[in-house]
């Protein structure tokens, strides 16, 4: 059984064996980015087996011009590259996203699939010319290629927690080809290395994608979840706006509102985020709850509004007094401390609530938003009590120039105080049947049992207060609450005809004629309009054609009556607090944004379907509706056309017709009711 020739085994016992000249293998990897663009001048290293025993020497680099990488002489075996990581993150820092994503489904509760898992196949259209041309392709992101732990600029929160979307592999074992993939090119599309940044633009002018993302922020600061749920404040900013394979979502009530996102580099991500709640201090004091975040360009607040849970924010909301606007909390030791406003009023109750928590986390508003409004731009919102107490903070900060916007938001200066903060940009969105805007009344509060009655004051002033707002809301004297900001209006129009009618058949006058009357019907169409009137004052070349149509129907004069400066229009239906929550507000704001991105989609959105309705209703009823009726709704109808204007500056902006193509990729447009009758 010695015989060599007669083993029973599979193993040859022999190293070395002779052969002929071994055939020679190649591979080339082209590094390209999501925009087809290639990766260049990358340096690189590649090993298999034969460079890890010493038999051949490591192969290494650059890419060339069009970011291809060719080794030729290769054994058939496994190869890996791995590309240097700081030249690597820099580059691909620099890079765009493409516009449209895979938008994978995310795991559900007890669904183990990872969250960033690979991107499905079919979507790009890189792999399409890959495969097309014979080539291999292979989606990767910077963790899957670099040859070690890079170092990041502003450094991460937690050093040892890199982010998971951009590092899957924490081994940075780099890329591996299998031997029997070699002779053959492979397309590697690398996934910038780059974080979503909301959508937002500090201007004086209106401004829809604004309008819609510093909503979402307004119903973002209501959230209560636990720090590591979906949907809470900091996993919206240190999660989800790191994972670039989906649109971050604000979570609301099971709703999920897709948020209007650009791509930033990884360097000029949201670095510190937070919730405060006066409430949790130590000790507890009050009931005010803001969050904020900040990135290299923004500084973001969003105030809580009033919740219905509990008595704390209600009683904030009722205590009208009027009182001097002065917030000690605004001034540093040892500096004399300005007013908010050199005269005026403002809401008592709004300004205990502020200066509760300017007080409790002096650090975050000093050290934080104070300090970092200094070099970035500075965007402020709340809705309900959160829009009071946002126009109180950006008081506060008005020399370094806040932008803020405000949702169903009620009254807070006093008329004077209001007219001294007339260059603070603020646009105060108001749902038509909402009561909240219309407290406090426009009355002068400021009575004498407020100074009568001492500690008592503020009781017996709401009572007396309250009295005179129902004996009428229009009451006006002295130095009157009043709002602040251009306004942004959801405002149902309706229409009548006037008809004559012989309500008594039997009775006739003296000449015996029967007699007559005009009754008022109400028509069957209506539509729910969106109108910034601020719109019709600019001078825009792009709405040079809706400016000549509205030139005769809405001078500076009708303007003024139609919406009447520091109020609301007369709407002459009942108000309601159920047209007061942000689920009320956000639908007009999202469905006008899709409306403004395609205006011809295929089918019509409702909102457009019923507009058109109730046009041809006035066409066919023209001669009975009344003239002012007509006249009203025919300035309306107008000033709805005005509002695709009001996306041009994020049509204009770097990433911005990126990011409304993205949102407009995802969005449903069935997603949201819009609420035009009851």
């Amino acid at each position: 059984m010695n015989d060599t020739l007669h083993r029973t085994d599979t193993l040859n016992p022999f190293k070395n064996v002779t052969c002929g000249k071994q055939k020679d293998y190649w591979v080339e990897f082209q590094l390209l980015d999501e925009l087809g663009e290639p990766v260049a001048n990358m340096p690189y290293r590649a090993i298999n087996e034969a460079t890890r025993t010493g038999y051949v020497s490591e192969y290494a680099g650059q890419s060339d011009a069009q970011g291809v990488i060719r080794l030729d002489g290769l054994h058939p075996l496994a190869i890996t590259l791995k590309i240097e990581a700081a030249p690597l993150l820099e580059q691909m820092q620099t890079r765009r996203l493409r516009a449209v994503r895979p938008e994978p489904p995310r795991p559900g509760p007890g669904d183990h699939t990872p969250l960033y898992g690979p991107q499905r196949s079919g979507f790009s259209p890189i792999e399409e010319r890959a495969l097309a041309d014979g080539h291999g392709y292979h989606y990767l992101r910077i963790g899957q290629l670099c040859d070690q732990k890079p170092t990041f600029d502003p450094p991460l929160a937690d050093p040892d927690q890199l982010p998971a979307f951009h590092f899957p592999d924490r081994s940075f074992g780099g890329f591996t080809v299998a031997d029997d993939q070699l002779d053959r090119r492979h397309v590697l599309e690398i996934c910038p290395f780059r974080a979503w940044s909301l959508t937002l633009h500090h201007q004086a002018d209106y401004s829809l994608a604004n309008a819609y993302n510093l909503g979402l922020m307004s119903i973002l600061a209501y959230s209560n979840r636990p720090e590591s749920d979906l949907g809470s404040v900091k996993e919206l900013f240190e999660q989800q706006c790191l994972d670039l394979s989906r649109t971050p979502r604000v979570w609301d009530n099971g709703q999920a509102w897709p948020c209007l996102v650009t791509d930033v580099p990884f360097r000029d991500r949201y670095t510190a985020v937070k919730s405060l709640d006066t409430a949790k201090a130590k000790p507890p004091e009050g009931h005010t709850q803001l969050i904020y975040a900040i990135s290299a360009s923004q500084m973001l607040v969003a105030w809580r509004g009033t919740e219905m849970n509990g008595l704390a924010d209600l009683s904030t909301d009722l205590t009208f007094r009027p009182v001097k606007p002065e917030v000690a909390a605004n001034c540093e030791p040892k500096v004399p401390c300005a007013d908010l406003v050199p005269e005026g009023s403002v809401h008592l109750g709004f300004r205990d609530a502020f200066e509760i928590a300017r007080r409790i986390y002096a650090t975050d508003f000093g050290d934080m938003i104070s300090v970092h409004s200094r070099d970035k731009e500075l965007f402020i919102c709340g809705h309900s009590l959160g829009g009071a107490l946002g126009l109180v903070h950006a008081a506060s900060l008005k020399e370094r120039n806040p932008l803020l916007y405000t949702y169903g938001m009620p009254r807070t200066f006093t008329l004077k105080a209001i007219q001294s903060l007339s260059e603070l940009w603020h646009f105060r969105h108001v749902n038509d049947t909402d009561l909240v805007p219309r407290v406090p009344p426009e009355a002068a509060l400021d009575n004498h049992f407020y100074d009568v009655y001492g500690s008592m004051g503020t009781v017996m002033g709401f009572s007396w207060s309250s009295g005179r707002a129902l004996a009428s809301t229009l009451f006006k004297h002295g130095d009157p609450f009043s709002h602040h900001g251009e306004l942004a209006m959801f405002l149902r129009a309706e229409q009548h005809r006037e008809q004559a009618i012989t309500p008594y058949p039997a009775y006739r006058k003296p000449d015996g004629a029967p007699y007559r009357s005009n009754i008022t019907v109400k028509l069957q169409e209506m539509a729910k309009l969106y109108l910034v009137p601020s719109l019709s004052a600019a001078e825009d070349k792009q709405a040079e054609q809706a400016q000549e149509r509205l030139i005769t129907s809405l001078s500076a004069e009708s303007r003024a009556r139609f919406f009447p400066r520091h109020s609301h229009p007369d709407i002459g239906r009942m108000l309601s607090i159920g047209d007061h929550f942000m689920s009320q507000y956000q639908p007009y704001i999202h469905n006008q944004l899709m409306e403004s991105l395609d205006p011809e989609r295929s089918p019509l959105l409702e909102r457009q379907v019923q507009r058109n309705k109730f046009k041809q209703q006035m066409k066919d009823n023209y001669a009975t509706i009344p003239a002012d009726e007509y006249e009203r709704n025919s300035v309306f109808l107008e000033l709805q056309k005005l509002i695709d204007q009001a996306l041009g500056v994020t049509q204009q902006a770097e990433g911005g017709t990126e990011a409304l193509q993205r949102f407009n990729a995802i969005a449903d447009p069935r997603a949201y009711y819009e609420k035009t009758f009851g």
